[in-house]
């Protein structure tokens, strides 16, 4: 079922991204890398935000992959000395370290879901920003490279 949501969602968005009026090239930029198609379109707030946001869930993403694999392999270990402990008093202490790192695990992959969704969500809302916005803004200021060096010359409008 969520393949073909999934499936569907894509579908969507090529069709309204063949439109010539959303300024395609700029939305492929977008789907492609969240915030590119806002820089070349000059929307350089929006794109810092939407590049700074994947760039945070990214991170958090793996960062939380990387301890939930970590809280699995201490569950293994808990529960291959579990499984061997002759003593009770061992059993009993090993079954605590198992039941701990399984809450552990537990707790992880909630966050590494909740990353992953942020991921997905900042990507989608960037798309439907860069399709949305259908005016490219001048940048305020322009460099030019001179044979004597280079001018940066800025413009203001009301």
């Amino acid at each position: 079922m969520r393949r073909v949501i999934l499936f569907s969602v894509i579908l969507i968005l090529v069709g309204i991204m063949s439109d010539e009026a959303c300024g395609g090239e700029d939305v492929w930029c977008s789907v492609f890398m969240p915030g590119w198609g806002q820089v070349r379109a000059g929307h350089y707030g929006r794109a810092s935000m939407f590049i700074g946001a994947e760039i945070v869930s990214l991170t958090a993403l793996v960062v939380t992959d990387i301890q939930y694999n970590r809280a699995v392999d201490q569950y293994e270990r808990a529960k291959v000395y579990y499984e061997q402990a002759t003593y009770i008093g061992d059993a009993v202490s090993e079954y605590n370290s198992m039941c701990e790192h399984w809450d552990s695990a537990d707790d992880f992959y909630g966050y590494r879901r909740t990353a992953l969704y942020a991921a997905i969500g900042v990507w989608a809302v960037n798309v439907v920003d860069m399709i949305l916005s259908d005016e490219t803004e001048e940048p305020p200021l322009s460099l030019s490279l001179r044979p004597g060096g280079f001018l940066v010359s800025g413009s203001i409008s009301f």
